[in-house]
């Protein structure tokens, strides 16, 4: 969940059949929207993430944003750090 210029943003990743992205969904300042943005951010095909970027996590340090993600597959995946 992401909140940024007044709305809230859901943000989540397909299954690796799919196409193991992370997509996201704007949801409005009261939860009342639903639109589909399409596509967050698209996994690679190489190592680390083998077509599958899951379980995305935001933070920012000195003003620098970062996503850490589980890259690879399930169960035997990698954490990941994408900085915005």
């Amino acid at each position: 969940m992401l909140e940024r210029g007044g709305s809230a943003y859901v943000v989540y990743h397909t299954d690796k059949e799919s196409g193991g992205d992370i997509l996201i969904t704007e949801l409005g300042a009261d939860f009342s929207k639903r639109d589909h943005l399409g596509v967050f951010y698209n996994s690679g095909s190489a190592a680390p993430e083998n077509g599958r970027a899951a379980a995305p996590s935001f933070g920012t340090d000195g003003g620098v944003p970062y996503m850490i993600y589980e890259a690879g597959e399930r169960l035997e995946g990698s954490i990941a750090v994408a900085r915005g």
